[in-house]
């Protein structure tokens, strides 16, 4: 329930920074994304099987796609791809907040790589690589390195909640472990 919470509060920034922040379509000046839910599900993913993870990056994505205006199933699979790679390469990183900026970025370049290309590929964008980096993802990449932070450090503030519940209840259990666990004392 915990992880429900901490994904809705993720996609909640997400939305919030999309209104102060608003896309410039036109191409005139730089244009800023957050991209906080995505970095949620991969934060999240690193604790699940790879099947549930997959299916709740595709749940999110179909998520983002019927509440947002864009082309369905675009984010599902675009989620549920980078899902996929960055769970399979995040096993390798350790828990620095380096490691972890980097992991985000790279999550989120991976992320809004899929989208162009399958937006390219299906002529629904005429962008060219060049003109997509310097408006669109330069920006950013930049500016969610604060949020990658604030991400990560509700996704400990989300684990420490769940430690604490988990000392509680096994505190409230009626047997005595200790006294289960050598039973000749």
């Amino acid at each position: 329930m915990s992880k429900l919470i901490y994904l809705f509060f993720c996609f909640f920034v997400d939305i919030l920074l999309s209104s102060i922040f608003p896309v410039d379509y036109a191409n005139v000046r730089l244009s800023f994304v957050s991209n906080m839910g995505i970095i949620g599900i991969m934060f999240i993913s690193r604790d699940l099987d790879i099947k549930n993870s997959l299916l709740l990056a595709f749940v999110f994505g179909l998520f983002i796609d019927l509440t947002h205006y864009s082309y369905f199933l675009l984010m599902a699979l675009s989620y549920t791809v980078t899902i996929f790679i960055m769970r399979n390469w995040s096993n390798q990183v350790n828990e620095s907040i380096p490691e972890i900026i980097i992991l985000g970025v790279l999550t989120i370049f991976v992320q809004n790589s899929i989208v162009f290309f399958i937006m390219r590929l299906l002529n629904l964008s005429s962008y060219s690589f060049i003109l997509w980096v310097t408006h669109r993802e330069f920006m950013t990449l930049l500016g969610n390195i604060p949020i990658i932070v604030l991400a990560y450090f509700a996704y400990n503030i989300k684990n420490q909640f769940e430690i604490k519940k988990d000392k509680v209840r096994r505190r409230n259990e009626k047997t005595l472990w200790m006294k289960v666990s050598n039973p000749f004392e």
